[in-house]
């Protein structure tokens, strides 16, 4: 039997063990990015972005089942039916099957055709094809193996899928590595090795699950089509924002590559390399709570439900503001240096997009706990509604402006900015209230965390922009010496304008005793 942590300990080491693994893939994205770049070109580096699109595209479908699988599972284990447990794991499987199979033919009459929905310059076509056609396969593989990850989530082990991905991608960039080393650049080599990396998280998640979570059996003959339908019409929900994302998100490179070219689409996939990488870090940093509140949530503790989402939500600020504030004021110098094939103008072009898009992240990273609180409370429905409204005016404002107004190249800026702004907007009004509601609480009732963030977040960038007039940056070595005593800094300030005493004290009170242990 598996010794148990306490909630909070638990919880230190799942932050901890994802913030060490976004930092492995944030350490692969910037070596490998300028090296793909200067290898394969601008427009062909391109359409590796956009395969991943479509296969965002594709989930669509697929998370109206998995998405609200682990909640499921978790809320019937944790009030003691494991039964019920293993009937919902055993029949998501079957489907989840029969569903891979239906992707596999789908995908493959897409990548026949790629040619003809997308503009490809002529010399990359066959390159493109094979791209697609992996990543395609890498995301059937992926639909199998979601089901198995809903094991870290019932017993609130996100540590451990922190630690698998920290290997599949050591796997994945050891691949790359070796096959541009030693073979002639091709665009799918990437994809080649994301595959074994897919294959590998398949494998490795099963083992898992058979590790910590042995009481729920897997039994094709469980399989059940009702508790399949009622996972569906719970997770329709999910599907319906999945595809808001997509539209106020997902669909920028298809429309740059569809409008105004394969070059400038290139452009806008390196400048979203670093802002992707912030939106995965507060996507990863809220699903690590997210177990924990599905638990109390069983436990019908709303009291205690609603502290540790205010608590949360601030340390989510906290780990955000400083890294966001120093790359807008110094994003110009880091793109100098990471991106040198770059003339200045497509220097100041990406870090234009970079901002543009980053922008939204200043305000989900002080209410993406919250979001949360959608699927725990199996209460899709408004935000979804809401979500999915934005995201089409999003779709058909951008694709108004750059159709029917002369723009021309500056079409890549309303591209990237509109849906920004307007996720912003919905960061700002909808989601706090409606948690709130969600709850229970009065409306306000999360608004000072909030408050505090955009306070910490202003001082941060105030202080950063006013010691970026006084330096001169011309290396790795200037920029690193500058932004780490900054960023010390920054977090040093940031500490008691997030957090009121109490919280301030029982956060240093809980880095003491780490530092100590770790003596």
């Amino acid at each position: 039997m598996e010794k148990q942590k306490s909630s909070g300990k638990q919880m230190s080491i799942n932050i901890i063990a994802s913030l060490v693994s976004f930092g492995v893939t944030m350490g692969i994205n910037f070596f490998l990015t300028p090296y793909l770049v200067k290898s394969l070109g601008t427009e062909a580096y391109g359409f590796i972005g956009l395969a991943n699109n479509f296969v965002q595209y594709a989930t669509i479908i697929t998370s109206a089942l998995n998405s609200m699988s682990g909640r499921f599972i978790s809320i019937a284990y944790h009030r003691g039916d494991k039964d019920k447990a293993s009937r919902i794991f055993s029949s998501v499987l079957v489907a989840d099957l029969i569903i891979a199979a239906i992707m596999l033919v789908a995908t493959s009459i897409i990548t026949v055709y790629i040619d003809s929905i997308l503009n490809v310059p002529e010399h990359l076509v066959g390159s493109v094809k094979i791209t697609f056609a992996i990543t395609f396969l890498t995301f059937v593989i992926s639909v199998i193996t979601a089901i198995f990850t809903t094991a870290t989530y019932v017993k609130n082990r996100i540590d451990i899928n922190s630690i698998r991905d920290i290997a599949s991608n050591l796997l994945k960039v050891t691949i790359v590595v070796a096959l541009f080393a030693f073979l002639p650049a091709k665009l799918y080599y990437l994809a080649t090795a994301t595959l074994a990396s897919g294959i590998f998280l398949l494998l490795t998640n099963i083992t898992v699950k058979k590790k910590i979570l042995p009481d729920v059996k897997i039994n094709i003959k469980n399989f059940s089509f009702g508790l399949v339908k009622t996972l569906i019409a719970a997770g329709i929900w999910m599907s319906l924002a999945q595809l808001s994302t997509v539209l106020l998100s997902g669909l920028d490179l298809l429309i740059c590559n569809l409008t105004i070219g394969a070059g400038l689409m290139g452009i806008l996939s390196i400048a979203k390399t670093v802002p992707t990488s912030f939106a995965t870090l507060i996507a990863t940093l809220a699903s690590v709570f997210t177990p924990h509140y599905t638990i109390l949530y069983a436990k019908k503790d709303i009291k205690g439900l609603v502290k540790e989402v205010q608590f949360t939500s601030k340390i989510v600020s906290l780990i955000l503001t400083v890294p966001i504030a120093g790359f807008i004021v110094f994003g110009i110098n880091f793109y100098t240096l990471w991106q040198p094939t770059k003339t200045h103008n497509e220097i100041i072009m990406i870090q234009i997009l970079s901002v543009l898009t980053c922008i939204q992240y200043l305000f989900t990273a002080h209410t993406q706990c919250l979001t949360m609180l959608n699927s725990v409370c199996n209460k899709m429905k408004i935000p979804v509604l809401m979500a999915l409204g934005i995201g089409l005016f999003s779709t058909m404002t951008v694709l108004v402006i750059v159709w029917f107004f002369n723009v021309g190249d500056n079409a890549i800026y309303v591209i990237a900015g509109v849906s920004s702004l307007l996720m912003s907007l919905r960061a700002m009004i909808f989601i706090p209230i409606y948690s709130a509601w969600l709850l229970k609480q009065k409306k306000t009732i999360f608004y000072p965390s909030i408050l505090r963030g955009w306070l910490a977040f202003a001082v941060c960038t105030a202080l950063f922009y006013v010691v970026s007039l006084f330096v001169s940056i011309h290396s790795w070595a200037s920029l690193i010496l500058i932004c780490v005593p900054l960023g010390i800094i920054g977090y040093i300030i940031c500490i008691p304008l997030l957090f009121n005493k109490n919280e301030t004290s029982k956060l240093t009170s809980k880095i003491k005793n780490k530092l100590s242990k770790a003596k």
